[in-house]
């Protein structure tokens, strides 16, 4: 403890039916008790010192810092402020019911690529069809057919790097012309 020594002696010895184990577990448990009471004696004297002046100096620094021109500190960027994988789209809400929507879809029941399909106000001119049904989690279109009023499958996948996130069948009405 500091420039103190602490010797220490434990002796253990083997004995018949009346040794106690726990004897000697607590004669270590003391020695130890008493160790750390020295210690906390001694840090105590080291501390009574405290009136004495201390040994101080400063030292600027400003005009050495290495550092002093860099502009932005590389330990507190984010690494992952910017997703690599990131298409910068986001995954489009499905339309739901009363949702009118414009553009051709394809009458045909295998995929085809489609563009053009949009929302718009149900009294645009250009209104085609109209969602009376959005199942979620499929791009079967036979599901519409159990909807008696569908004129129209349309199925959606949004995909990211060729991985489906999200895709949906809408069951339609057509409007005007596209009334079947």
């Amino acid at each position: 403890m500091g420039a103190q020594e602490v010797l220490l002696r434990v002796q253990v010895t083997g004995g018949g039916s009346h040794s106690y184990p726990w004897a000697a577990f607590l004669g270590v448990a003391a020695v130890i008790g008493a160790v750390v009471l020295l210690g906390v004696i001694g840090a105590e004297d080291k501390d009574s010192s405290a009136g004495s002046p201390a040994a101080s100096s400063t030292y600027d620094i400003s005009s050495e810092d290495p550092y002093a021109e860099q502009t932005e500190d590389p330990y507190t960027e984010d690494p992952f402020a910017e997703d690599p994988y990131d298409s910068g789209e986001e995954a489009p809400d499905p339309y739901e019911s009363g949702t009118c929507l414009n553009g051709t879809l394809p009458d045909s029941t295998t995929a085809q690529e489609v563009s053009g399909v949009d929302e718009v106000s149900c009294s645009a001119s250009d209104a085609h069809y109209q969602v009376i049904q959005t199942i979620p989690l499929t791009s079967d279109m036979s599901r519409c057919d159990a909807n008696s009023a569908t004129q129209y499958a349309f199925s959606y996948r949004y995909t990211l790097d060729g991985a489906t996130l999200n895709e949906y069948v809408y069951c339609l009405i057509g409007l005007g012309s596209y009334a079947r």
